[in-house]
């Protein structure tokens, strides 16, 4: 059973950069091309190539199987050795039978009958494949709209959901043209936006809001100010006999999320009229624990400031040095006029 620990207030007054990539070599791709970036990045590390003749031919169509096999070794791994691939087309001795047949494990492809590698893919597919292969959320609650998607369009959720994030993008402002054939610029391109929006999770810059149904970001305006103040709880604890807690950086998250919370909201409270109590908040962001704790500040600019208060108060202090506890972290927003708000999360795993 979950311990939930109750504090009183403290009122006191998450685009990737174009990664560096090697010097053009393909005569057909000027520095200046739009998609260059996102396909040097891919060439860089093995995942596409250029043909012998020194060319890369960005407006070519990519065919089912190319597509397969540049997202198969994206995501990389390998299938398990006992997975049966249905495809009667994609024999074991087709060249690329191991890449096809692991996104048909995944899921990425349906493990049909036929794959028909040599047709065209087109972009509705892709945008699928690529909401798969990464594990993006897509639901039917998106910003983006194209006229030609009607409502009941089998891969509209994928498709409005990805340019929600800024993965894919229509042929036009109103139009995506779904079963438009995909060009390799445009396979470069969504794929790269795609692994670039992976690491972003992954380095816990984004999440997944179930309530508000899209992702919002999560860092924290203040970074260094928080690794002081966990610096500061930690010394706390040594010097009372207790283990030091270890940074959690889905922890962290969830802190930066009440802040933003907070201020989006105008409240300053453990209860959140949107998520409810911290440790509701953190069921729905899939945060698991034995024991949880909050402690919220604002107005302080230090970490000093902030940590000598949380120990001037009796609640507050109970938290920091709670023995059951294992873990911490710390996300500080602040507002346009420059008041801080702080949350620090405890939790036993």
């Amino acid at each position: 059973m979950k311990e939930k620990l109750i504090v009183v207030m403290l009122a006191l007054a998450c685009i990737w950069q174009t990664p560096a990539y090697a010097a053009v070599h393909f005569k057909d791709l000027p520095n200046a091309y739009w998609a260059t970036p996102a396909i040097m990045q891919l060439v860089d590390v093995g995942y596409m190539e250029g043909f012998e003749d020194n060319t890369f031919r960005p407006n070519e169509l990519v065919t089912r199987e190319e597509a397969a096999v540049v997202i198969a070794r994206a995501i990389g791994g390998a299938p398990a050795k006992d997975f049966l691939l249905q495809a009667t087309d994609v024999p074991p001795t087709h060249t690329h039978y191991a890449e096809i047949r692991k996104l048909a494990q995944l899921g990425i492809i349906q493990n049909n009958e036929l794959f028909q590698p040599d047709e065209p893919l087109q972009r509705a597919h892709l945008a699928k494949m690529i909401a798969l292969a990464f594990h993006i959320t897509t639901d039917a609650y998106n910003k983006a709209a194209f006229k030609d998607l009607p409502k009941n369009y089998w891969a509209k959720n994928y498709i409005e959901s990805l340019a929600d994030i800024e993965i894919v993008t229509g042929k036009t402002a109103s139009k995506f043209e779904p079963t438009a054939y995909v060009t390799r610029a445009h396979l470069a391109a969504f794929i790269a936006r795609g692994m670039a929006f992976q690491q972003k999770v992954a380095r816990h810059e984004v999440v997944y809001d179930y309530l508000g149904k899209g992702y919002i970001p999560t860092i924290s305006d203040k970074g260094d100010f928080a690794k002081e103040a966990i610096a500061m709880t930690n010394q706390q604890r040594q010097q009372h006999g207790l283990k030091p807690l270890t940074y959690d950086p889905q922890l962290t998250q969830l802190a930066v999320i009440k802040a933003q919370d907070m201020i989006q909201h105008n409240y300053f409270e453990h209860q959140s009229p949107r998520y409810g109590a911290p440790w509701d908040m953190a069921e729905l962001f899939d945060y698991s624990y034995t024991s949880f704790g909050e402690n919220i500040a604002r107005n302080f600019n230090s970490a000093q400031a902030v940590t000598d208060a949380w120990m001037a108060s009796t609640k507050h202090r109970e938290n920091i040095l709670k023995a059951s506890y294992t873990h911490i972290g710390i996300g500080i927003k602040y507002t346009k006029d420059g008041q801080y708000y702080w949350v620090q999360l405890f939790s036993s795993k």
